[in-house]
């Protein structure tokens, strides 16, 4: 096992689609699998202010995400934990940051989404029933890579 280096653990982040949100609150853990972007050095990511995952965050807003990913013949496999603090984020101009880096990491036309999904949130705010975009401060950040022992 072999650690990554800044620049592998800021790629990996950049390039793979989703990652798992662990939380705690204080007797269990509980995971869960989400999309993300990876913005100057912090985790965001989408969530409705509701059901078990948003009672662990209520309760504890120390989290852990982690992404993964192999390599193409999963000779290799690479993961990046991310340990921090989750916050809801309430400034426009890091939601629309937020919001383009996501259209553009699945491969949309900003021209064609970015108005439409900023309107959504701008309206919204308020609402503590909406879909919200949260920050993983990342306090700290640790990535392995690792070959496979399969067959080996």
């Amino acid at each position: 096992m072999k650690d990554l280096t800044n620049k592998e653990m800021v790629d990996l982040m950049h390039t793979v689609g989703d990652g798992v949100l662990a939380l705690s609150d204080g007797k269990a853990p509980y995971c869960i699998p989400f999309g993300f972007v990876f913005i100057e050095n912090h985790v965001y990511l989408s969530m409705f202010p509701s059901g078990r995952k948003w009672g662990y965050f209520q309760k504890n807003p120390h989290v852990c995400f982690t992404a993964f990913c192999w390599n193409d013949d999963h000779s290799e496999w690479y993961s990046v934990v991310v340990d921090g603090e989750m916050e809801m984020v309430q400034d426009l101009a890091t939601i629309e940051l937020v919001i383009k880096a996501n259209i553009e990491k699945v491969g949309l036309d900003p021209a064609a989404y970015l108005e439409k999904r900023l309107a959504y949130y701008r309206k919204s705010l308020d609402n503590p029933k909406a879909l919200k975009i949260f920050k993983i401060k990342t306090k700290e950040m640790h990535g392995r890579k690792m070959s496979t022992q399969i067959g080996s």
